[in-house]
C-alpha cells in the first residue's frame, strides 16, 4: 500500500506535465498580424449649412491584409476647433468588428448638428486606427 502511495504522485507528474514537442506546436500556431491599414473614402466638414446646423460626413476603409479574420474596434481622430476629438467604436456592436482575411470593411458617418448645441468653424481628420481585440 505504501508504495502505491508514493507510485501516484510520480506517475501524475510524469503524466500532467506537457511535453516540449506541445509547446512548438502551440508557439507554431500563433500568428503574428500585420496591422490593419485605413483609406479615408471621403470627409467632408459644412460649417454652415443654411439650416441652423452643421454637418459631418465620412467614410473610411479598413483593409485586412492578413490571411486569417480579425476582431477588433476602430479608433477615430479628429481637430475640432484645436481640440483633439477621439471617438471609440463600440467593441461588439460596431461595424467592422470583425474584418475578414485578405478582406475590407467600410464606416462611414453622416450627422447634422444644430447651432443650439455651439457653433463648431472647423473639424479635421487627424487618424483612424484600428484595433485588435485581445
Amino acid at each position: 500500500m505504501k508504495k502505491l502511495i508514493l507510485l501516484l504522485p510520480i506517475a501524475l507528474l510524469f503524466f500532467g506535465c506537457p511535453n516540449n514537442d506541445d509547446k512548438i506546436i502551440l508557439e507554431e500556431e500563433e500568428e503574428t498580424l500585420t496591422n490593419v491599414t485605413y483609406k479615408v473614402l471621403l470627409f467632408r466638414f459644412i460649417p454652415d449649412t443654411g439650416h441652423n446646423s452643421s454637418r459631418l460626413q465620412y467614410e473610411i476603409e479598413f483593409n485586412n491584409p492578413n490571411n486569417v479574420s480579425v476582431k477588433g474596434f476602430f479608433k477615430i481622430t479628429t481637430n475640432i476647433d484645436g481640440q483633439i476629438s477621439v471617438v471609440f467604436a463600440n467593441k461588439k456592436t460596431a461595424r467592422c468588428y470583425q474584418i475578414g482575411a485578405n478582406s475590407s470593411c467600410t464606416i462611414s458617418f453622416n450627422e447634422e448638428v444644430s447651432f443650439d448645441l455651439g457653433k463648431i468653424a472647423s473639424i479635421e481628420f487627424v487618424s483612424a486606427e484600428y484595433l485588435f481585440e485581445k
